[in-house]
């Protein structure tokens, strides 16, 4: 019985295989502190973090952030309550209840008056995000669509009476005295780099809730006269209680509430190409949001590549329904601990669920038991052999990453996976064996006992023949995986999107086929099937100014305001949709990039079961590692008598088997699954098997039925799936789910996350909609909203790593010339630039090195390792005579510690304790023994948090502790100083540029990413995900920057900004080096007394945003309030 490893084999991929920190190890048992909550949960359904903001939020959301953490937590508050409302209703759903709805006016009986707009923001920002109200089969999210649709005509219709309302209060009753002081306030608080006076005369209004439109010249005189001379509203004072953090939330919601319906709308309906998940899922997102949507299909049913194919048809003639594509929902629970590459917790289950449980589909949970034939003598192959085959596979996937880790994916860039595993087997392992060579060594004892033996010539290992096919198996599923041959497979990039995590639960078949999903969803929308598309014209424009005309094959056109393309790579790339203006250069070269592959399947029904149910899928193992012609040629029987109720079995087709199999009749494909079916059911029918067997009869009857599938010869589609190809990576990924003006693209080929899954392309479909809806809305902006390539560990150390190599490029030359100046002009996305590798005399362009270049590289590697082993020894041996003495250097400084005891009694001066920390932090560059380090550790743990982080951004303690880790050793004698070391690092403060220029990013991945000790890489990945979501905030606030400075607004105040409004600033906030504002108060002591310790510390705001969230339904929201007001308090 094959090891629980397999449970890959159903589309689960290696994940042991990414060696990325963030994406390492994902699984599902990590050991965080703290039970599983009801918030945490209904958050990860939606896949966001109960306690924390996504990248999205952060950019949506910008006047919760900038309130500050009071802010935040009440914003929490609120969204997960609503996410554990529609939770609830998704259970009563799922047990015979309507569809799981969850509307803003019952919700609104549940929260606080006050949180009334901030709860109306959330509500709909998860609409459009596809955390609530997503898969409704009894169309109440049409419905709801609808009701928006009207409401939203009415209001144009009685536009005029609405701003007579919005001017009721009128500015007459409000002084100037009253403007200018709300002016100055918001302009204290303002982010002069981005902020524009309409935006502070919103803020102003908003803030006296009148229309300010007639006293424009009041406001835009307090704006010149500020930015000129600060300290002329030096006098004026702040009455209402606005602090710097509400002053810049109150902007931030002006800047936001005037981007929406600043263009004129669009009047046509949004086109959707494809009634696949994708398009579906779009199409149902923008009715949601009162638009009109049409949807052209191709075929004559929806569904695209789910395609569950009707009984007793010509495609199908067996007699209960089979699916012919996509069979397998890819995850039913959601997963608040696991981690991923996102620096936030948790995964969500499928999207494709929601719909199924609100259906009501009985479901069959797939198992992990796979046993294995092997398909040439029909063996049941043993526990100790399936052992030494997955050895065989994790040792050469090992090293194929080794080399990527080596050489970097840009060298790698063209090298198949084929490629690397072949040259790894054939250096470890050797040529294959002969038959007569391997039964004349059957016949010794030593074989019998040793498929895996000791070679006669300088190699130390070797595989049989039979060990040799188990691999091949093991490779074919790995195709299958990827639904391409591994010579079309990328080395670098196979498995870019493991990092992500996948989707949670266990993954499942649906009785009666996955189609009833995607025909629910085709439920209530307009859907045109037999409309082939042959071209898709757009313009630019504002309103109907642009818009997008879409030409079928028989001439029929519509006319539309966007058309969102669910074309299926394999049609993009075979140029089956023309379109006008041509796509963008980097759309065409992903297209071209990223590869479609084939997976096939052979569906054989039999008049009586001749195995049992124990098992959901057996292998048969027929071709060798080499073989890429057969290993993939039935290679894996589905048992589908669990969800059909019949006696049917399905072979898969993989790999280069799949794409010759396009071209086989159905009696070929019949003949070669009977074949493999009768030699493996021979030997192990219970006459012939002395242990338990699978199959309950030696005689496999011929099938009553066969139905044999062709993706690749299907014109709607061209192939089953998309992979990364030789020359691809996830980048490709991102490029194509990019609008192009009117045009939006969606599909699974779209989404770098979840590719190739029915989840992901639902997924990518609400983006393309959240697009489309930005369009319609008239808002401003580009309506590209997406964080894709979230920065890692592995960016943070190259990143380090290019700064390095580029310090020792420029040592190298030693005659003085640089590369070609191309280089400088050879960019990547992101703006960072190509490396070229240094080659010697005599290498060829882009090859690989010589094999004098790779032995100077190994004995360069070697004498490091020796140096390094040398240095060990050394620190071991002072460690033995020195340890102790530096213990107590550190324990005399420390003394009695650096605070304060109780109240205003102190146990030193101020002076006192700054000479003695200073003694403290000169201390650190003696200590050279793992005793001293530890205690010198143990004690800057200990130091108050402004101390600490003195010590760590002025004092080079960061530059010192990085490199007391890059000598601790990573044996176990040295994981209680990693363990302590990283818990330190934790606490220090997440300066982005700082990290880099230490070095610690670059420490982190390599010597703690796969520590031995689960502890430390526990830490490990903690401390990663800290840093990774501190780069990603500074990544965004970049790009917002530059959309800012973009749009070229001719009323932003940075033009007019000078260096006396800087000075003014200071009164009221200081900048962090990451450019956040921090309010400055004088009167706050640096080192605060115990009192006001033991204040701040009753209750965190992560523990307010727990206690509030863990509360009854219909109390959390109101106690979010109160926890936001304590924690204002508290910090």
């Amino acid at each position: 019985m094959a090891s629980a490893a397999k449970k890959y084999a159903f589309r689960r991929r290696f994940e042991k295989h990414n060696y990325s920190l963030i994406g390492a190890e994902l699984s599902d048992d990590d050991d965080d502190d703290g039970p599983v909550t009801e918030s945490m949960t209904a958050a990860a359904e939606a896949g966001l973090d109960a306690a924390a903001l996504s990248h999205m939020e952060e950019r949506d959301f910008k006047h919760v952030v900038k309130g500050g953490p009071a802010k935040i937590a009440e914003y929490l508050g609120v969204r997960n309550h609503i996410l554990i409302r529609w939770k609830q209703a998704l259970d009563v759903s799922s047990d015979g209840g309507d569809d799981a709805y969850v509307s803003f006016d019952e919700l609104a009986k549940s929260l606080p008056e006050s949180q009334t707009e901030l709860a109306r923001e959330t509500h709909a920002w998860l609409v459009k995000h596809g955390g609530i109200n997503y898969g409704c089969p009894g169309g109440k999210d049409l419905r709801a669509g609808d009701e928006v649709k009207t409401a939203r005509a009415a209001a144009a219709a009685n536009v005029g009476s609405d701003l007579e309302k919005k001017k009721a209060p009128g500015s007459a009753d409000v002084s100037d005295d009253d403007i200018i002081e709300r002016t100055v306030v918001f302009l204290r608080g303002a982010d002069m780099n981005s902020t524009t006076e309409r935006q502070i005369r919103a803020a102003v209004e908003a803030d006296l809730d009148c229309d300010l439109s007639d006293r424009k010249l009041v406001i835009r005189s307090v704006v010149t006269k500020f930015l000129s001379d600060p300290g002329s509203y030096a006098h004026v004072k702040n009455t209402s209680g606005t602090d710097a953090s509400d002053a810049a939330s109150a902007l931030a919601k002006a800047a936001s509430d005037a981007a929406k319906g600043a263009k004129p709308r669009p009047t046509k309906p949004v086109i959707v190409v494809g009634a696949g998940p994708a398009g579906l899922a779009a199409a149902r997102a923008v009715r949601a949001d009162g638009h009109d949507v049409i949807v052209l299909e191709a075929r004559d049913r929806v569904g695209g590549r789910v395609f569950t194919c009707a009984p007793n048809t010509k495609e199908n003639p067996l007699s209960v329904p089979i699916d012919f594509g996509a069979s397998i929902v890819t995850g039913t629970a959601a997963d608040p601990r696991r981690r991923t590459a996102r620096p936030w917790l948790g995964v969500r289950a499928d999207p494709s669920f929601a719909t199924a449980r609100q259906l009501r589909l009985e479901t069959h949970a797939l198992r992990d038991d796979l046993p294995l034939f092997d398909g040439k003598t029909g063996e049941k192959v043993s526990g100790d052999a399936d052992a030494r085959a997955e050895k065989a596979r994790d040792v050469l996937m090992d090293h194929a990453r080794l080399r990527v880790d080596r050489e970097g994916a840009e060298a790698l860039a063209d090298v198949s996976l084929e490629e690397v595993i072949a040259a790894e087997l054939l250096e470890r392992y050797g040529e294959a064996k002969k038959d007569a060579e391997e039964e004349n060594a059957e016949n010794t004892e030593n074989s019998k006992e040793k498929p895996i033996e000791e070679a006669d010539d300088e190699r130390k290992e070797t595989l049989s023949s039979s060990d040799r096919r188990l691999l091949g198996w093991h490779w074919a599923n790995l195709e299958y995986g990827c639904s391409a041959p591994l010579s079309k497979i990328s080395m670098a990039h196979w498995n870019q999107d493991e990092a992500y995590g996948g989707f949670g639960g266990k993954h499942v078949m649906l009785k009666g086929g996955y189609g009833g999903v995607t025909d629910a969803l085709a439920d209530g929308l307009d859907v045109k099937t037999g409309v082939v598309v042959a071209e898709i014209r757009h313009t630019d424009g504002d309103g109907d100014d642009g818009g997008v005309t879409v030409v079928t094959k028989s001439g029929d056109t519509f006319e539309g305001s966007a058309c969102v393309v669910t074309l299926p790579l394999g049609c993009l790339k075979h140029g089956d949709v023309v379109f006008h203006p041509p796509l963008s250069e980097s759309k065409t070269n992903a297209i071209s990039n990223l590869g479609f592959g084939r997976l096939n399947k052979i569906a054989l029904e039999f008049s009586t079961k001749f195995w049992d149910d124990s098992v959901d899928y057996f292998g048969c193992a027929s071709g060798e590692s080499g073989e890429s012609e057969t290993r993939g040629r039935a290679f894996m029987f589905w048992n589908l008598a669990p969800v059909t109720g019949k006696p049917v079995l399905a072979a898969l087709v993989a790999g280069e088997a799949a794409e010759i199999a396009e071209t086989e009749p159905d009696d070929s494909l019949r003949d070669a699954a009977m074949a493999a079916l009768r030699v493996v059911v021979a030997k192990n029918a219970p006459s012939n098997s002395d242990e338990s067997s699978l199959f309950t009869s030696a005689v496999v009857p011929d099938p009553v039925a066969v139905a044999c599938t062709r993706w690749g010869g299907d014109v709607f589609s061209r192939g089953s799936y998309s992979y990364v190809a030789v020359g691809a990576s996830g980048d490709d990924y991102d490029e194509l789910g990019r609008p192009e003006g009117r045009v939006l693209f969606a599909g699974e080929h779209t989404c770098r996350e979840h590719p190739d899954t029915v989840g992901g392309a639902m997924l990518s479909g609400w983006r393309a909609a959240r697009h489309a809806t930005h369009i319609m809305r008239g808002d401003a902006g580009e309506p590209f909203d997406e964080v894709f390539a979230l920065p890692t560990l592995d960016d943070l150390a190259n990143e380090e790593g290019d700064d390095e190599s580029e310090e020792e490029d420029d040592a190298n030359d030693s005659d003085g010339t640089s590369e070609s100046d191309e280089d400088d002009d050879d960019v990547k996305k992101g703006g960072k630039k190509k490396k070229k590798r240094r080659r010697g005399k005599g290498e060829e362009g882009d090859g690989p090195e010589d094999d004098d270049a790779a032995r100077e590289r190994a004995r360069k590697r070697l004498e490091q390792e020796a140096a390094e082993r040398l240095e060990q020894i050394k620190r071991d041996q002072k460690e033995a005579t020195e340890g102790k003495e530096e213990v107590k250097k550190v324990l005399r400084v420390v003394g009695d510690g650096f605070g304060v005891v109780t109240g205003s009694t102190h146990n030193s001066s101020t002076a006192e304790l700054d000479v003695k920390f200073d003694t403290f932090t000169a201390l650190a560059s003696s200590l050279e023994t793992a005793s001293g380090r530890r205690a010198f550790i143990d004690a800057a743990d200990a130091l108050p948090a402004a101390r600490r982080d003195s010590w760590a951004s002025e004092r080079g303690g960061l530059q010192v502790l990085v490199q007391w880790m890059e000598q601790i050793s990573v044996k176990e004698s040295g994981a209680a100083l990693a363990a302590r070391a990283i818990s330190l690092l934790l606490k220090l403060p997440a300066d982005v540029r700082a990290l880099r220029a230490s070095g610690a990013a670059r420490v982190m991945q390599r010597r703690f990413a796969t520590h031995p000790k689960p502890d430390v890489r526990l830490l490990a990945r903690k401390c990663a995900h800290k840093w990774t979501r501190d780069a990603a905030r500074e990544k965004a606030r970049a790009r917002d920057a530059a959309a800012n400075a973009a749009e070229g607004d001719d009323e932003t105040l940075a033009r007019m900004k000078k260096k006396k409004s800087d000075d003014a600033f200071e009164n009221d906030f200081s900048l962090d080096e990451d450019g956040r504002k921090r309010q400055r108060r004088d009167d706050v002591p640096t080192e605060p007394n115990a009192n006001e310790t033991a204040v701040a510390k009753k209750q965190t705001v992560d523990e307010m945003i727990a206690a509030a969230d863990g509360l009854a339904e219909g109390v959390s929201a109101a106690e979010a309030a109160r926890a936001a007001a304590a924690a204002e308090a508290a910090l």
